[in-house]
């Protein structure tokens, strides 16, 4: 995503609830993995929490932008390894893990059954792939403003947490949050999305003039909340591999 490259500099300027989200799920991992991939890194929110809550495991830090890659090498130093790597096309080749993680990286893949698959056969017996992702009620003001006045949202649809799409022969399960950051006006909020590198509309929609894109600001001039909809995913490869686990 060539957005998120282009932000790496001011990310964390901005990233409020994203570092949120990567607090709340490092707090729900446990264990003592010795190896640690961590998918779409970005500048380190999580990755943060990861060395200093598991010191003495090998992590892998892999992002798809080599510019966040650079930010997370300037906190970390040579400690952790670095990737540049497409979380939905992992390199096998880096080995087995026994836990694998990301945090808010999901929503963007186009092939998220596939990768969950790839991402499941490099688990080590008994590790864990835990994630964070917005689900399908993110921004749903912004949302309901722009089917109201007949416009082309230029968000992406996020999946709803009952339509979560495991793959045959990966067993899940999900649990969802509900974040809220409020923003003083909607240009606000539009300015903050593109700073983070996520403005980045699906490749069939048209953007919105600039008078209508005016008077959908407008509705929002007296500030709103904007609701991040979270969904906790965990699977568990097996000590002992069965028919129907990952390989």
């Amino acid at each position: 995503m060539k957005g998120f490259g282009a932000q790496a500099a001011v990310y964390d300027e901005v990233a409020h609830v994203q570092a949120d989200v990567a607090r709340r799920l490092a707090a729900r991992l446990g264990g003592s993995p010795a190896r640690i991939l961590e998918i779409g890194c970005g500048t380190g929110l999580l990755s943060a929490h990861l060395t200093a809550k598991f010191p003495a495991a090998k992590l892998v830090l892999t992002d798809v932008a080599p510019e966040m890659l650079l930010q997370a090498r300037g906190k970390f130093g040579t400690g952790p390894a670095y990737c540049v790597m497409d979380g939905q096309h992992p390199d096998a080749s880096l080995g087995a893990f026994d836990l694998i993680v990301s945090s808010l990286a999901f929503q963007w893949f186009d092939d998220l059954p596939g990768a969950l698959v790839r991402l499941a056969a490099m688990l080590a017996p008994g590790g864990v792939l835990a994630f964070a992702t917005l689900g399908a009620e993110s921004f749903a003001e912004w949302r309901a403003a722009h089917v109201e006045m007949g416009l082309a949202c230029g968000l992406r649809d996020y999946v709803a947490a009952e339509m979560f799409p495991w793959p045959a022969g990966v067993a899940g399960r999900l649990s969802v949050e509900v974040i809220e950051e409020w923003h003083p006006s909607g240009r606000d909020f539009a300015r903050g999305m593109k700073r983070l590198g996520a403005a980045t509309a699906p490749l069939e929609h048209r953007p919105v003039g600039s008078g209508k894109f005016r008077a959908l600001l407008k509705r929002f001039e007296n500030g709103f909340t904007a609701r991040y909809e979270i969904l906790y995913g965990v699977i568990t490869r097996p000590q002992t591999p069965s028919a129907h686990s990952p390989r």
